[in-house]
């Protein structure tokens, strides 16, 4: 007997048989076991997912002697007829050889005949989409006025070039790209039939490189078999089809949240050595990190990612390790870089550079790459910050926001009880609000510590209508700007809103600088008013003005002071601050 081929040997004969298409099989048998079918269908899917053998079922369900039937017997001779392809009522065209209006025509002058020798003529249109124009137009006439006796089935992998005039008159079935689990579980079954000896791990490599076709997975399978002699192992299905395992792509991952390039090129020199296709391991790794970024956002378990439980724990360490931002920036370089892989003479030399800019990001300089360098400081900033603070929380006092006098009189106010509570839309004076500062501040620092150490300077001034104004000394004008911008602000506003029970918009001013020293002969008026009067000078000769002797800015110490606050530290050495 001559050798068979698998997927040809287990191409399914029944609508159970149909894998990873209940949706399709299912309304199938229930119009045929009620007697509602169509006489004309649209099979809509990727390649390899059954829309033929689906065709060739329905066939066998309208023509087997017990039918019309869900579940054709396969026993009879219309079923065997059809199932051997020796039918003449079961007409397969291939529309992408036979796409002329001719055949088209040729058609149409034959399905007026009455069947020869099953119960309905069954014409099964593969590629449809390839049909011309005008043997579309021939085939409307023949959708729209069929025979009773005859019943079409257009498949197709490009439902989006059929005309519209044709979809309106056809039942549409979507068949889907199988599941990685089902099609393991289809292999394994085979195997155990055909007696080999196949790996769970080995069957999902095989899967996962069919991608949704049970065609393509059987013919891999076949493939793999005759590879390792009645035998498959991961190791010998990697290495025929240029895969990489899971255990190397988490290792590799590791190696890039530790900084570690050279260990994330060895991977490439392995895998090179190995003989393996290097553009598709850098798809193989952008699908690794699309997983990893799935379990940044979703609770998703092994099935879900189609892995085993150990590679699973792996991508939930590295889905902790890396910032979703970073992820993101991963799967854009490695999608970028297959492609140029397959237009350079030197394919491992672009992806050992851009493993080692993934490893190092300070040696890329792409937007994203920056994007992410800044998020990275900005999470580390914040840390430092945080840890500062509470080293330094103790060392803080009130003093050092208040003066001395109101410092005294906020001390009185504060032996005197609690902050009053106020009622929401009264009106508040400043002694109520300088009573409630501390818990202001709390609930701001709670909020965002930064905006916590600009407002250490600051204390309330006045209040108004729906106002109040911060204060800051002469020598915090830094502190004063910052406050001032609008997320410091935003912060500050909600914190009084929920201390206070009222809507304040906050405005800050810096205090006025000491007084100058009086010019003795000059009528009381202090000499740095005076040295900035306009010196009178002719129309003609333009106004020179006079040099001045640039000191150190007070908003230098102020900023110092803002890093002793923030850290709770000593300075040891003053280091000048730009602006």
């Amino acid at each position: 007997m001559a050798y068979i081929s698998l997927y040809r040997k287990w191409r399914p004969s029944t609508f159970e048989e149909v894998i990873g298409q209940k949706y399709v099989t299912q309304t199938l048998a229930n119009s045929l076991r009620t007697g509602n079918y169509s006489h004309a269908y649209l099979f809509a899917g990727p390649r390899g997912t059954g829309k033929t053998s689906t065709a060739r079922i329905l066939a066998k369900a309208l023509n087997c002697v017990e039918g019309p039937t869900p579940t054709p017997c396969n026993r009879c001779t219309a079923c065997r007829s059809i199932s051997e392809g020796t039918s003449v009522d079961v007409i397969e065209i291939d529309a992408a050889s036979n796409r002329g209006i001719d055949d088209i025509r040729d058609l149409r002058e034959r399905i007026i005949f009455s069947p020869a020798a099953a119960r309905m003529k069954v014409y099964i249109l593969d590629e449809a989409h390839m049909l011309t124009l005008q043997a579309f137009n021939a085939l409307l006439k023949m959708l729209e006025e069929p025979p009773s006796h005859v019943v079409f089935v257009l498949a197709t992998t490009e439902p989006h070039k059929m005309p519209p005039t044709i979809l309106s008159r056809c039942q549409r079935f979507d068949f889907r790209s199988v599941p990685v689990t089902l099609l393991v579980e289809h292999l394994a079954r085979i195997a155990a039939d055909e007696g080999v000896t196949a790996g769970e791990s080995a069957l999902r490599l095989i899967a996962r490189r069919a991608r949704g076709s049970a065609r393509d997975a059987l013919v891999i399978f076949e493939q793999v078999i005759s590879y390792g002699d009645g035998s498959v192992d991961e190791g010998a299905v990697a290495g025929f089809l240029g895969l990489i395992e899971d255990e190397t792509l988490i290792e590799l991952g590791e190696s890039l949240a530790a900084g570690n390039a050279a260990g994330a090129i060895r991977t490439v020199e392995r895998a090179y050595e190995e003989g393996r296709d290097l553009a598709q391991f850098a798809r193989e790794m952008q699908e690794h990190f699309r997983k990893v970024f799935l379990l940044q956002f979703s609770e998703l378990n092994p099935e879900d990612l189609e892995v085993d439980e150990g590679t699973f724990e792996g991508l939930r360490k590295q889905a902790k390790s890396f910032t979703s931002t970073r992820v993101v920036h991963f799967i854009q370089s490695l999608r970028e870089t297959a492609k140029e892989m397959q237009n350079t003479s030197s394919p491992r030399l672009l992806l050992e550079e851009v493993l080692a800019v993934m490893a190092c990001s300070e040696l890329d300089t792409s937007p994203q790459a920056l994007a992410v360098r800044i998020e990275s400081l900005e999470a580390e900033l914040e840390r430092l910050i945080r840890r500062g603070s509470d080293a330094g929380a103790g060392a803080i006092k009130e003093k050092e926001a208040f003066d001395e006098e109101e410092t005294q009189d906020f001390e009185i106010e504060e032996a005197a009880g609690p902050p009053p509570a106020v009622s929401a839309g009264a009106p508040i004076d400043l002694a109520t609000v300088r009573k409630s500062w501390p818990k202001v501040k709390d609930r701001v620092k709670e909020k965002k510590i930064t905006t916590h150490a600009f407002l250490l300077e600051g204390k309330p001034r006045e209040v108004g209508e729906g106002e109040i104004v911060i204060s800051f000394p002469p020598g915090r004008s830094f502190h004063r700007g910052e406050l001032e911008k609008e997320d410091h602000k935003r912060i500050l506003e909600q914190a009084l809103e929920e201390v206070l029970g009222i809507e304040l918009k906050v405005h800050s001013v810096l205090e006025e600088e000491p007084s100058q020293p009086v010019d003795e002969a000059g009528g009381g008026e202090p000499k740095e008013r005076e040295r900035s009067r306009p010196n009178p000078v002719s129309a003609a000769e333009p106004a020179v003005e006079p040099e001045v002797k640039k000191t150190p800015a007070h908003h230098d110490s102020g900023k110092v002071k803002m890093v002793k606050d923030i850290f709770g530290a000593e300075m040891i050495e003053e280091i000048k601050l730009k602006e």
